[in-house]
């Protein structure tokens, strides 16, 4: 009798045992990053309390059998080691088990995202570069501004590299992790950019019809070029004090690349002042550039010459302004990368000749 209730013990433990292994990955199918923030073994998880419990249950039993085993078998004998065997030994393996059980439960799993005391830290990479995780507080406002304006300013998302040399204060490479590149961005201006690119949409929704545009006084500089478009400039709105102002762009871009039509595909932002290092509004995420040496010819042509005295008969530019590109249409690889991907060559050809002569609109 005594065996057979010790065996529907070890029955229900295993049961009870089995029901939390359902339950525990019940749990982490349901929520993906719930093994970022748990430890191996937590006795508050009340999944995991299931699987210990009808762990110990089973042991238990087992235990009891073996021992009622012995006793029965008299094993070891009458003397003293027999009695220390049947009465020392099993109580031992239990109180063993147990203790490796509530060290599991005190250990934190290596394989899984740094634990709460490093998740808010600053620490330093191989390369002695220093990163943060970001506060909680920002995550809401990243996540807006990402999905709202895409991959600002060329973020790379898909260089993972490893911590492979351990450092003083930091984890070994036994707890190496993988990642994207990380840009050194703030929220306040990841919600900046977003608004900004909005107000530009906004705005620029006028112009949708390039004749809207060359009738408001845009002019086009430059022929229907792959990965950049055409560039349709507005001479008053040139160091008229507004710098980077989404209501009055200094450039529209325009391309036929996409479907054989004129499409407006975004802008582009003249800085007022010529300086070595280019202006900065959104840290990392605007990409200014400028030109050097630009033959500017009439009908729209534009080419990089040696030195003035190759630019006959054209407008030399020895040095353009800072410039930003900032691409509204969808589909690209960075809000404010400098190549629009889907025209770069693109499905149709590039314009053959200028809007203005095409459509037979002049601007102002």
């Amino acid at each position: 009798m005594k065996y057979r209730a010790l065996w529907a013990g070890a029955m229900a433990g295993l049961a009870l045992h089995l029901g939390g292994l359902a339950w525990d990955v019940y749990r982490h199918s349901a929520d993906s990053t719930l093994a970022q923030r748990e430890d191996v073994l937590s006795l508050a998880n009340p999944s995991h309390l299931m699987i210990v419990a009808g762990m110990a249950v089973v042991a238990a039993c087992l235990l009891g059998i073996a021992f009622a085993w012995l006793q029965e078998r008299n094993v070891g004998g009458s003397g003293p080691a027999g009695v220390m065997l049947r009465g020392i030994g099993l109580p031992l393996i239990a109180v063993v088990a147990a203790g490796s059980v509530w060290l599991a439960s005190q250990a934190e799993d290596g394989g899984h995202a740094h634990s709460d005391a490093l998740a808010t830290a600053d620490h330093a990479h191989a390369d002695g570069a220093a990163h943060d995780h970001g506060h909680a507080e920002e995550t809401g406002v990243i996540l807006a501004v990402m999905a709202a304006a895409g991959h600002l300013g060329g973020v790379q998302a898909t260089n993972e590299h490893a911590h492979d040399e351990a450092e003083p204060g930091s984890m070994d490479e036994g707890s190496a992790h993988h990642h994207g590149e990380e840009v050194p961005v703030t929220g306040e201006q990841l919600a900046a950019a977003t608004e900004f690119v909005a107000a530009l949409k906004q705005h620029t929704a006028q112009y949708e019809d390039v004749r809207a545009a060359m009738a408001a006084g845009y002019a086009q500089i430059t022929p229907d070029l792959p990965g950049i478009a055409a560039h349709f400039i507005r001479g008053s709105y040139q160091r008229d004090g507004r710098e980077m102002d989404p209501e009055h762009p200094e450039v529209l871009l325009y391309t036929k690349r996409l479907d054989g039509e004129w499409r407006l595909v975004g802008a582009m932002f003249l800085a007022e002042q010529m300086t070595e290092e280019p202006p900065n509004y959104f840290g990392p995420l605007d990409a200014w550039h400028y030109h050097s040496n630009l033959c500017f010819s009439a009908g729209a042509a534009v080419r990089a010459v040696e030195s003035r005295g190759d630019c006959l008969n054209g407008a030399f530019v020895a040095r353009t302004p800072w410039q930003l590109h900032v691409w509204t249409a969808p589909g690209g690889n960075g809000i404010f990368a400098h190549d629009y991907a889907p025209i770069d060559p693109g499905a149709f050809p590039g314009a053959s000749k200028p809007a203005a002569a095409e459509l037979l609109v002049q601007a102002p």
